[in-house]
């Protein structure tokens, strides 16, 4: 039994993303707080973090008053980020290939809104991180968007599973040069490499202040967060095809193994476009996704099931899909021989 007598569970039995109780709702964080005794008597602020999920709480020790918006250096309440906000992004510009023989030409470059209406085929990397040893040996590392979706003001299932990646586009104001070029693995990785740099992080850093949402709602709460930068090279796949109404794509696929201890301490993240509180000036800002280890075979259950709660973003399942059987194969066997 709980310690509230009406219910029937053991909440600590049932936990599910940032503590939360699976049955009833309710959070059951283990606070472990930095506080030698001497906080009380300086007013000093006294940092309590989850040892299960990193969630972190902020109070002054001499009143108890919780700090909602905690800035990891202020201690005052801020409505606005500490760092200026980088402008937000106006067009993304993309690669468009064409494929020759074996090879990927890079034809044309174009803002991903005119790649998206006109159904250009355009260049992606897709990571697909795994675990290498432990009781999580072999599941894919995969993230829940959904937060994220309703930030950008889009809908989505309460549960939507991706992988990590983005597109792939020229990183200076050099739109000609590229043109002609052919698609090589070094241009492939350092994009690979970038991507993970933004979405695919550690806890408890210092570089990277993240909002931390729930149920569709920014909670005033931040995680703090760094690269993760110690994880083996990233293994080449392969290319894989891709077509949709709106979304015409090569992408090419990377495995990434992550030791089983470093996967406890793994967190995504991502950006949107947020308005201050004036509403005059719009900027980027970074938010917590819950991370899942999943079973391929788990994934594609799901995926059959078409639960309508549930959605399995085309990163994963274009995967599964005939033409991309030869790249599918080798991620698999990949992962399932691999050894350090």
């Amino acid at each position: 039994m709980s310690g509230n007598g009406s219910k029937t569970h053991i909440c600590e039995e049932h936990l599910g993303v940032w503590c939360r109780c699976t049955v009833c709702g309710e959070y059951k964080h283990d606070y472990e707080d930095n506080d030698d005794g001497s906080f009380a008597a300086s007013g000093k602020v006294v940092t309590a973090r989850c040892k299960r999920c990193g969630s972190e709480e902020h109070y002054y020790a001499d009143t108890g008053t919780v700090i909602e918006n905690y800035r990891d250096r202020s201690y005052d309440l801020e409505s606005e980020p500490v760092i200026p906000p980088k402008p937000a992004p106006q067009g993304e510009m993309l690669f468009i290939l064409k494929k020759l023989d074996d090879e990927y030409i890079i034809t044309g470059i174009t803002k991903r809104s005119v790649a998206e209406k006109m159904g250009l085929r355009h260049l992606t990397v897709i990571v697909v991180p795994f675990v290498t040893d432990g009781p999580d040996k072999g599941c894919w590392i995969i993230h829940n968007r959904h937060d994220k979706q309703i930030a950008k003001g889009k809908t989505s299932a309460p549960l939507s599973l991706n992988l990590f990646g983005g597109h792939c586009g020229p990183s200076n104001d050099d739109t000609i040069g590229a043109i002609g070029l052919k698609v090589g693995l070094d241009m492939l990785r350092e994009h690979a490499l970038r991507e993970l740099s933004e979405e695919l992080l550690y806890k408890n850093g210092l570089e990277k202040r993240l909002e931390v949402w729930r149920d569709g709602v920014f909670t005033g709460e931040y995680i703090s967060a760094s690269q993760y930068r110690v994880h083996p090279e990233l293994f080449p796949i392969g290319f894989t095809e891709y077509t949709a109404k709106d979304n015409v794509e090569y992408s090419y696929i990377f495995a990434l193994p992550v030791p089983g201890v470093h996967a406890e301490q793994i967190i995504a993240a991502d950006n949107y476009e947020k308005s201050t509180s004036t509403g005059t000036k719009t900027y980027e800002a970074d938010i917590a996704l819950p991370i899942l280890f999943m079973q391929e075979s788990e994934l594609k259950r799901l995926w059959r099931s078409r639960i309508p709660q549930v959605e399995v973003c085309d990163a994963i399942t274009r995967l599964w899909e005939e033409q991309n059987n030869a790249v599918y194969q080798r991620l698999i066997e990949y992962i399932s021989n691999y050894k350090d």
